[in-house]
């Protein structure tokens, strides 16, 4: 059984990132469970949405580390660092600030700036994992034209390909069944 969690705050698509994530999984055939956590304030408190999958079933989806965490903001990282430390590998965005063992950091609210495509951190995020071949390009394409804002979050994934390429062995290494 792996798992791959996307931790941040309210607003920054979190939950859609973990959805997307389980449907590509649930489409290329394995077994998923998704779930995710986010207090009242919604909007800039701490959100984490993790999804579970295994080519046999989920017996039980609750987790304490992941074997991949995807950190978008502080929030996400203050609230949930006792199961980052214990995750098999960390991608935190170079705005975060904390340093981790297990962590690597990558760009990614700086390309979304500097190509256009603000707000979509979490489909560029997207885009890093796939770049490691554990998710198809072209089922997260399609699960992703299904929702809106199609085009930009194609845009994004592609830029999220690119980002993943220097730590795709790292990412498949800790994805693969």
């Amino acid at each position: 059984m792996r798992s791959i969690a996307f931790l941040g705050r309210g607003g920054q698509g979190i939950v859609f990132a973990g959805e997307v994530i389980a449907e590509t999984l649930f489409e290329q055939g394995l077994y998923v469970a998704q779930l995710q956590s986010y207090g009242a304030e919604v909007r800039g408190g701490s959100v984490l949405s993790y999804v579970v999958f295994d080519r046999d079933r989920v017996e039980n989806p609750f987790i304490e580390s992941f074997s991949l965490a995807i950190v978008l903001h502080e929030a996400g990282m203050r609230r949930w660092m006792k199961h980052l430390e214990g995750s098999d590998l960390v991608i935190l965005d170079e705005l975060v600030s904390a340093e981790l063992r297990n962590a690597v950091k990558l760009p990614i609210s700086r390309v979304c700036v500097e190509k256009g495509v603000l707000g979509r951190e979490n489909v560029v995020a997207i885009g890093v994992i796939a770049a490691s071949g554990v998710l198809d390009p072209s089922v997260v394409e399609r699960v992703l034209s299904r929702k809106r804002g199609f085009e930009k979050n194609i845009e994004a994934l592609k830029l999220g390909l690119e980002l993943g390429r220097d730590v795709a062995d790292r990412v498949a290494a800790v994805l693969r069944l």
